[in-house]
């Protein structure tokens, strides 16, 4: 492998020189150094210099985590998990909830009352987690709020529904934005870190009550009023002898296509209830022994 190396770097630098996907370039370059090589460059040299703070504070939560063991309970660490664990984290060393993670599985590794706790595909369960998965399992570890929700929008005469926004969690006060948040959900779900169920929630509906009045919740209420709003002024409209035309021509649209867009809006202006379904979120047995060892 080093024979390729200057026919590497040279190929590297050189796209670099010219500014061709200098980014990716710069970014290879600085993998390629960690891994195989080295460049000589100022910019890796300041690269290196952030690094070594970053692996210092890596170090630190390591000892500090090693320092909370009882001198009777320090074993020692498993090859099997430390050395997995070591290899993978030095491509997450920058992202500080994720090292952190790395760090408290190593020291873990280290107390015997752990060990029942530890299992060796925790490393690959931190590699495939975001900041954000591993700030909304510590959260709702750490504080126990295990309410979580979704939208529905029923048809009262029929009982058809609609639901919208999976997976709305409040637990974690530095993210509301659903978006990340049901995705994240998501995750932890398929790494059976956690159970969400909507046909069982939490016995005190009060606990449900941020969710009824959350931002979200108050905004999507109001569109779905708003909508119903405009759909019931239109069906009248029509009722009462208006006529659809076509927009570009101003021409009245085919009585045929006129019926069936009454007939659409007959079963959309049909009285709704807009709610918030109550469902619970909770570890798994193996998600609280994750979190018990990496949070």
């Amino acid at each position: 492998m080093n024979e390729l190396y200057p026919i590497v770097s040279g190929a590297l630098s050189g796209l670099a020189a010219t500014g061709a996907l200098k980014g990716p370039i710069e970014s290879i370059n600085q993998i390629w150094t960690l891994t195989l090589g080295r460049f000589l460059d100022g910019a890796y040299q300041k690269y290196k210099i952030k690094q070594a703070a970053n692996l210092e504070k890596y170090a630190n939560e390591v000892r500090s985590g090693i320092d909370k063991i009882p001198e009777e309970n320090i074993q020692e660490p498993k090859m099997s998990v430390v050395g997995p664990a070591l290899e993978a984290s030095k491509f997450y060393i920058e992202e500080d909830e994720i090292r952190g993670m790395f760090a408290k599985l190593i020291a873990s590794s280290m107390d015997k009352t752990q060990s029942i706790n530890i299992h060796p595909s925790f490393v690959e369960i931190i590699k495939v987690l975001s900041p954000l998965d591993a700030k909304n399992l510590y959260f709702l570890y750490h504080d126990g709020d295990e309410t979580i929700s979704k939208f529905r929008v029923a048809n009262k005469e029929n009982g058809i529904y609609t639901d919208h926004f999976n997976h709305v969690f409040l637990g974690n006060p530095e993210c509301q934005d659903n978006n990340l948040i049901e995705s994240s959900i998501d995750n932890l779900i398929r790494l059976k870190l956690v159970d969400v169920s909507y046909s069982k929630y939490k016995s005190d509906d009060s606990l449900y009550d941020k969710h009824r009045e959350n931002e979200l919740f108050l905004k999507f209420k109001a569109e779905q009023e708003e909508l119903q709003q405009h759909n019931t002024a239109l069906l009248n409209f029509l009722l009462n002898g208006g006529v659809l035309t076509d927009e570009d021509t101003n021409v009245p649209l085919p009585a045929s296509v006129q019926e069936n867009y009454l007939n659409q809006l007959k079963q959309v202006v049909q009285e709704k209830e807009i709610k918030v379904v109550k469902g619970i979120i909770q570890l798994t047995a193996f998600g609280k022994n994750f979190c018990k060892v990496c949070l």
